[in-house]
């Protein structure tokens, strides 16, 4: 093991780190410790100088220990949770413990060395949390109007009923427009010149602006357009197998829910107003494609138009136009290019 890079393979549940590590000679140890400070310091004492940690992305029970650890400037690593379970597959692995999943996330580390996580600002995990909040009082809205129209339908006395959910949606109502106004001057804050750029692109509204630039954690990680639109889960699926296997093409859905039904929105109103997703639109439709197929192609093109302003580092131009979010009203003002 000498000369060689050290591995820590970390399982993380809401109270504890079970953890998976070589010693100098090259032996499997475990461990298990507390999800709190204790158990950081003791992670630390355990494990060698240097050694790089590897967990999966848990939603929240990571959070901490990764803050620690970037304070501490050790070497850690957060892998896509999907990448460990494919992981843990091949190998045919029957049994499932917290044991054994710290064992085999030290197998991936040591195998496939992940790269370093990048930690973003503290704005980030702010607009994150308010985003997150927004989208929870929107399902919720949701589902209260539906049990109102559920109530309508039947044959008995509901209007009391009725009355008490319509004071819970004015209410969620009003926490969620907060929300919304507190996650603008947070984003304004945060990525003032993206916020600017991407609400410029015909179509994408505030809510889809917002999304792309925290989903992407600013594009910071975004090469090309291709791996926005496969991010957002519209990128096709081929599946077919010599002559026998001719599967349908489809969206592989693989992203975030949230964002792709909200680009679909956006998509809607785009095959009006937006030049050339309307010309897109129109094109498919004409050559008989299906109208939920062409939205979706709408939807990537408006993410490349997104992506576009993002690499020029420009605001949207269409036809000798540039459309610009004015600062004191959500409208777009065209300017004519001389």
């Amino acid at each position: 093991m000498t000369g060689e890079k050290k591995y820590c393979g970390i399982d993380i549940s809401n109270l504890t780190l079970d953890i998976c590590y070589a010693n100098e000679e090259g032996i499997h140890q475990y461990h298990q410790l507390s999800n709190d400070t204790m158990g950081f310091k003791k992670l630390l004492e355990l494990t060698n100088e240097g050694c790089h940690f590897v967990m999966e992305y848990t939603g929240v029970y990571h959070m901490n220990l990764i803050f620690y650890l970037h304070e501490k400037k050790c070497a850690y690593s957060v892998v896509n949770g999907i990448q460990i379970k494919r992981y843990i597959q091949m190998h045919l692995e029957r049994n499932k413990s917290d044991r054994k999943d710290a064992q085999r996330i030290y197998e991936y580390g040591y195998e496939r060395q992940p790269p370093l996580y990048e930690m973003p600002d503290s704005l980030y995990f702010e607009c994150k949390s308010l985003s997150n909040a927004i989208d929870t009082f929107t399902q919720e809205i949701t589902s209260f109007s539906n049990k109102i129209h559920a109530l309508k339908k039947q044959p008995t006395e509901t209007k009391m009923i009725q009355k008490s959910y319509e004071k819970v949606i004015k209410n969620m109502q009003k926490e969620k427009k907060d929300l919304e106004q507190k996650l603008e001057e947070k984003l304004r804050e945060w990525q003032p010149e993206l916020v600017k750029k991407v609400g410029s692109v015909m179509s994408i509204g505030k809510r889809a602006t917002a999304l792309l630039i925290i989903k992407t954690q600013g594009f910071a990680h975004t090469d090309s357009y291709q791996q926005l639109i496969s991010f957002a889960g519209l990128s096709p699926v081929i599946y077919q197998s010599g002559s026998s296997i001719k599967g349908k093409s489809k969206i592989c859905k693989q992203g975030g829910d949230e964002l792709r039904h909200t680009l679909y929105m956006c998509a809607l109103n785009a095959k009006e107003n937006n030049l050339a997703c309307k010309q897109l639109y129109e094109r498919l439709v004409a050559k008989g494609k299906n109208k939920k197929l062409a939205l979706i192609a709408v939807c990537n093109k408006l993410l490349k138009q997104v992506y576009g302003v993002v690499k020029n580092d420009t605001i949207f131009i269409l036809n000798n136009y540039i459309y610009k979010l004015s600062n004191l009203a959500a409208s777009f003002i065209p300017i004519y290019l001389i």
